[in-house]
C-alpha cells in the first residue's frame, strides 16, 4: 500500500499526517506530528514574517522531511496557508523550504475553504451545510449544496491574529473584545447576506475541536469522541463569555483545554461565537476532519466524481473492517443472512430501513474483535468500534453499532455506560436487531457459508426460521436453535430453526 505525508503549514501550528492507503478500498493513518511554530506571530496586514517565527517555521519543515524519508513515504503533499500567503516574505520562505526537497504550495483562501469542503462532505453525513475552519492566521466559510462546493471565502481572523489585533490586555479589556465581535460579524454579514440559517453549520479546526472537548468534559460526555459532536450555541457563547474573562493563566488550567493555546483560545472562541450568532444556527457539528484530509481525498478517490465517496457510512464500516478483521467472505455472508431475516420477520417488528442499515453496517463489523484474540472477541469489537470517529455515523448511531456488536454472540443488550447517548425504544431496538445478528452469526457458525437462505414462516403463535442449503448444516441449525432466545423474547413469540433434513419439522 502507498504511503503518503501531508503537511500542513498553518499560522498556529504546523502538522504532519502519515496515511497509507488503497485507492478506492481503504485507508489508515499512521502517524502525526504537529509543532507550534505561531508563524503569524506579530504578522500584521501587508506585514513580514518574523525571524523567530520563521525559523520555527523552517526547523518544523526539516523535522519533518526528516521523518518522510526515515518512513519512506511515496508521495509528500505540503501546503501553507494564511500566514505564508499573506506575509510579504512568504516567498522566501517557501524557497527555504524548497531548499530541503519539500515542494510547498501556498493555498489561496478560496481555494483553502474549498478543500475543507471536501473533507466535510467526506467525513460526515451532510448534504446542504456550511462550514467553517478557524484557524490561527484566517477563518474559511464555505456552502456546500447537495454535497457539493458552491461558494466561500477567507477572511483574515483566525484566532492568533484576532488575538493580537483585538483583545489587549490579559485579560482583555470590555472595549477590545466589543471590537473583536464587531469585526467578526462584519465579516460574517458579506458572506450571509440575509440568507436563512443553514441546514448544518459545521465546524473545522484545532480551536472548534479544543472549545469541543472542554464542553464535553464540563457535561461528562460518555463518548470521547469530537467527530461529529454538537456544540449548542448557547454553551458555545457562554464559554467564550467565561474564557475572554479569564487571563492566560487560568484559562491553561480549564479541564480540556490544550496548555498551548491558552493565549489565543478566547480569540477563537469570541470569533465562532459571533459567526454562530450572525448565521443564526442552533449550534455546530464538529469536524475531526479537516485541510489535510481534503488534500488526501484526490488520492484515495482518484475516480470518484468531484473526489466524492458514493456512500460515507457504508466505506466507513467498511474501512474498519479491512483494517482489523478483514474476512468478508464469512461478514458478508452473515449480512446477506441478517438482511434476510429481518425482512422476514417484518410482519413481527415494526422498524423499517434505518435499523435495516444499521444491522447491515454492524454485520461487516461484528467479528472485528477477533484482531485481539478470539475469547471475549465481542467485548473487544466494542471497544474498536468505540476506538475512532466512524465518518457518516452520529454518536449514537455508532454506540448502537458498537453494542450490536458487543451482544452479537451472547448476553442480553444494555446501555453499557451510554445510555444518555440513547434515544426512548432503543432498548426494544437493540433486543430485535441483536437478536436477528446472533442467529445469521450461528446459521453461519461454520464459516463456510453452507446455509444458502433463510425463509420466515408463522406457524401458529410460532415462527419457523427454514434454513436452506445444498448440504449437512447440522451444526449450523443445532447453534442457532441454542443461540435463539433473544430474539424469541424480542418477537414475543417461540421461535425455532429448522433445516432441510429435518423429518418432523423440529429442531
Amino acid at each position: 500500500m502507498p504511503r503518503i505525508a501531508i503537511v500542513d503549514v498553518g499560522s498556529n501550528t504546523a502538522k504532519l499526517i502519515a496515511l497509507e492507503y488503497r485507492a478506492g478500498h481503504s485507508w489508515r493513518q499512521l502517524d502525526e506530528l504537529r509543532a507550534v511554530v505561531r508563524l503569524s506571530s506579530g504578522l500584521d496586514d501587508g506585514g513580514a514574517l518574523r525571524p523567530r517565527p520563521f525559523a520555527r517555521g523552517l526547523a518544523a519543515l526539516r523535522t519533518f522531511a526528516s521523518y518522510a524519508a526515515a518512513v519512506g513515504v511515496d508521495h509528500l503533499v505540503a501546503t501553507a496557508t494564511s500566514a505564508v500567503r499573506d506575509a510579504r516574505n512568504g516567498p522566501e520562505f517557501v524557497a527555504a523550504v524548497r531548499e530541503m526537497g519539500i515542494d510547498l504550495r501556498v493555498l489561496e483562501g478560496v481555494e483553502e475553504a474549498r478543500i475543507g469542503a471536501l473533507a466535510v462532505v467526506n467525513g460526515l453525513d451532510v448534504r446542504d451545510a456550511v462550514s467553517l475552519d478557524l484557524g490561527g492566521g484566517s477563518f474559511q466559510l464555505a456552502e456546500i449544496a447537495d454535497r457539493r462546493w458552491r461558494r466561500g471565502g477567507s477572511w483574515p481572523l483566525g484566532a492568533v491574529r484576532a488575538q493580537e489585533r483585538f483583545l489587549r490586555g490579559d485579560p482583555p479589556k470590555a472595549k477590545s473584545i466589543r471590537a473583536l465581535r464587531a469585526a467578526a460579524r462584519a465579516a460574517v454579514a458579506s458572506f450571509a447576506g440575509g440568507s436563512p440559517p443553514p441546514a448544518t453549520f459545521v465546524g473545522l479546526g484545532g480551536t472548534v475541536r479544543n472549545l469541543a472537548n472542554v464542553h464535553q468534559k464540563r457535561v461528562g460526555y460518555p463518548l470521547d469522541l469530537l467527530h461529529g459532536y454538537h456544540l449548542p450555541a448557547d454553551d458555545l457563547r457562554a464559554l467564550a463569555d467565561e474564557l475572554v474573562a479569564l487571563d492566560a493563566a487560568r484559562r491553561a488550567e480549564v479541564p480540556g483545554l490544550n496548555r498551548d493555546r491558552a493565549d489565543i483560545i478566547a480569540a477563537g472562541a469570541t470569533v465562532l461565537s459571533e459567526v454562530v450568532a450572525a448565521l443564526g444556527v442552533d449550534g455546530l457539528q464538529v469536524s475531526g476532519q479537516g485541510l489535510r484530509e481534503g488534500l488526501f481525498y484526490p488520492y484515495l478517490l482518484p475516480e470518484s466524481p468531484d473526489h466524492l465517496l458514493d456512500d460515507v457510512r457504508g466505506f466507513s464500516v467498511l474501512n474498519l473492517m479491512r483494517q482489523y478483521h478483514d474476512d468478508p467472505a464469512h461478514n458478508g455472508h452473515v449480512r446477506a443472512l441478517a438482511l434476510a431475516l429481518y425482512d422476514g420477520l417484518r410482519p413481527w417488528h415494526p422498524f423499517g430501513a434505518g435499523e435495516r442499515e444499521l444491522l447491515g453496517h454492524a454485520a461487516w463489523v461484528h467479528d472485528i474483535g477477533m484482531a485481539v484474540d478470539y475469547y471475549r472477541h465481542e467485548h473487544h469489537g466494542l471497544a474498536l468500534t468505540l476506538g475512532r470517529a466512524l465518518p457518516g455515523f452520529s454518536h449514537r448511531e455508532q454506540v448502537l453499532l458498537a453494542l450490536l456488536v458487543r451482544y452479537h454472540r451472547k448476553g442480553s443488550p444494555g446501555g453499557d455506560g451510554f445510555g444518555a447517548l440513547l434515544e426512548p425504544g432503543d432498548g426494544e431496538r437493540l433486543r430485535l436487531l441483536a437478536g436477528v445478528l446472533r442467529l445469521a452469526e450461528y446459521l453461519e457458525r461454520g464459516k463456510a457459508q453452507r446455509v444458502t437462505g433463510v425463509e420466515v414462516r408463522a406457524e401458529g403463535e410460532a415462527i419457523v426460521v427454514w434454513a436452506r442449503s445444498e448440504g449437512d448444516i447440522h451444526v449450523e441449525v443445532e447453534a442457532a436453535n441454542l443461540r435463539r432466545d433473544l430474539l424469541a423474547q424480542a418477537l414475543g413469540r417461540p421461535l425455532r430453526v429448522v433445516g432441510r433434513d429435518d423429518v418432523d419439522g423440529a429442531p
